[in-house]
């Protein structure tokens, strides 16, 4: 069982080779393989922390309908101008060539089939940008709290209560004579 040799995190690397291939499933494939020079610094996203051992690794990105989205923004990443997918083939002459190219990688962990962990690798996303989203109109949100506001209000619990607020009190009645006997107490 092998252990994944880097730990899950944001490395620099160096485009080392690239292709366009058929997937063991048929499915068409991007492959960009690369050296990981270290890990990213920190405090100094600029620079990075040489790795003791710099190997070589392989990103693969299925292309279907599902992951074209995230083929695409890698493609932005490694700052691709193409029009055509031919662009990205090696064997095609005047392709855009990714070799030699720093670029943010990401390294995961993810189980294998020996039930051992292996290295799952990706093009970093770039986080911090400019967030471009559309606000819900008042008239879905009202539908959100029709269908789950009771479970929203369910979530305002106390999240420590102390012992004393979450014992149950025991009541009695005012001006009781009750008085408590052996035969009442549980135990």
């Amino acid at each position: 069982m092998a252990r994944p040799f880097y730990e899950v995190g944001r490395y620099a690397c160096k485009v080392t080779n690239q292709a366009l291939s058929e997937a063991k499933t048929g499915t068409p494939q991007f492959v960009l393989q690369f050296t990981v020079l270290g890990k990213v610094d920190p405090s100094d996203p600029t620079r990075y922390i040489p790795a003791p051992a710099q190997y070589e690794r392989t990103h693969f990105r299925a292309i279907t309908d599902k992951t074209i989205k995230y083929f695409l923004e890698d493609l932005k990443i490694l700052g691709f101008k193409g029009s055509t997918f031919k662009e990205l083939d090696p064997s095609i002459t005047g392709f855009h060539d990714f070799r030699g190219l720093d670029v943010d990688m990401w390294c995961a962990h993810e189980d294998d089939q020996d039930g051992g962990k292996r290295e799952r690798w990706g093009i970093a996303r770039q986080g911090g940008g400019n967030l471009e989203v559309k606000s819900l109109e008042p008239k879905k949100l009202r539908d959100l709290d029709n269908l789950f506001g009771k479970a929203l209000k369910a979530i305002h619990v106390p999240a420590n209560p102390s012992p004393r607020e979450s014992a149950t009190p025991v009541v009695t009645p005012p001006e009781s004579d009750y008085v408590p006997t052996d035969d009442d107490v549980p135990f």
